[in-house]
């Protein structure tokens, strides 16, 4: 199947925005441990923490939709995902949580007895690929038996999906243990859902009505996250509340519609799981080497850990893609 060069170039994009937020850190003690009134902190803020993931798991939909698998061939379609999925997410996860463990000045080091806790529980940004296999098995058992061929299944999927994850921020503690990731797919849920339907159902969604009303959600909700950026109003806009779920939601669609196509981002794109799987040793070690050496410019620092997370994972791609047990192992890949 010919590749959508508008769907790699997005992919491209998506991957990067993941690496320089895993470089500048979801908060002021991982990453670079940038202060909360920094610029670095503002852009995460403002353009990577609610577009990032969604925009992922909708290109993730859009994908899927285009070969959805039917009732007699999803044992297979299940034992595919687990090869793609979750066999790399514990054996690089396996990896980092090593190498996090033995080297000076890593974030969040954990006890090394607790790594068997990688086979039930989401670690650290392998969490996405744990939570994104179940969502892919959700989704396959609703379209095996045609619960969401047609625009109104597909909403009332939608809707529930959403007040699923409604449920899980009201009723259950941040606390509570997050079995198999279930959390981060309750997050990822709505956003596959739309994924799907932004493909399957594109007449709809490319009316010119369905173009003007995102516009104004987008707008409407960036005004609320820059006032509450700036302590205008008394509002937290978080990557799944209503607010950044729409920044996302709506970016994502208007990103799609914009067929946009850069060459240098389609190439990236190729590289994208594996830059997912990998990029984390690498803006560990762009970040640590110049510490090192005494240079603690954030620019610096920045510049040097973005291209090793994104450089490294592409010669680890070359190298493991080489030999079939690694290319089993750490890439998911026959």
């Amino acid at each position: 199947m010919k590749k959508d060069k508008t769907i790699e170039t997005l992919r491209g994009a998506v991957i990067l925005l993941v690496v320089i937020g895993h470089v500048i850190g979801s908060a002021s003690d991982g990453g670079m441990k940038v202060s909360d009134d920094s610029f670095f902190r503002y852009f995460y803020d403002t353009f990577i923490d609610p577009i990032q993931m969604p925009l992922f798991t909708i290109l993730a939909g859009w994908v899927y939709s285009l070969k959805p698998p039917v009732y007699s061939k999803i044992k297979t379609f299940i034992s595919k995902k687990v090869k793609r999925l979750l066999i790399p997410m514990f054996v690089v996860g396996v990896c980092y949580f090593t190498l996090q463990y033995i080297t000076p000045g890593t974030n969040n080091k954990e006890n090394f007895l607790e790594i068997w806790k990688l086979l039930f529980f989401p670690y650290t940004l392998f969490w996405y690929l744990y939570s994104l296999f179940v969502v892919f098995i959700i989704i396959a058992l609703i379209d095996v038996f045609h619960k969401m061929d047609t625009t109104t299944n597909w909403a009332i999927i939608f809707v529930i999906s959403l007040i699923a994850l409604l449920v899980r921020d009201v009723f259950i503690p941040f606390e509570a243990p997050n079995y198999f990731s279930y959390k981060g797919t309750l997050y990822l849920l709505p956003c596959f859902v739309l994924g799907v339907g932004l493909n399957r159902f594109k007449t709809i969604f490319q009316s010119k009505k369905v173009l003007y009303i995102t516009i104004v959600l987008l707008v409407s909700c960036f005004i609320i996250q820059q006032l509450s950026w700036f302590k205008v109003i008394e509002y937290e806009v978080h990557k799944d509340n209503i607010v950044g779920l729409t920044i996302g939601f709506t970016a994502s669609m208007l990103l799609l519609k914009s067929r946009i196509e850069i060459s240098w981002l389609v190439w990236f794109g190729g590289f994208a799981y594996s830059i997912y799987l990998f990029h984390a040793f690498g803006t560990a070690g762009g970040r640590i080497l110049p510490q090192k050496l005494d240079i603690n410019s954030k620019v610096i620092l920045f510049t040097m850990s973005l291209l090793a997370g994104v450089i490294l994972p592409i010669i680890a791609e070359k190298i493991l893609n080489k030999y079939k047990i690694t290319r089993v192992l750490f890439l998911g890949r026959d």
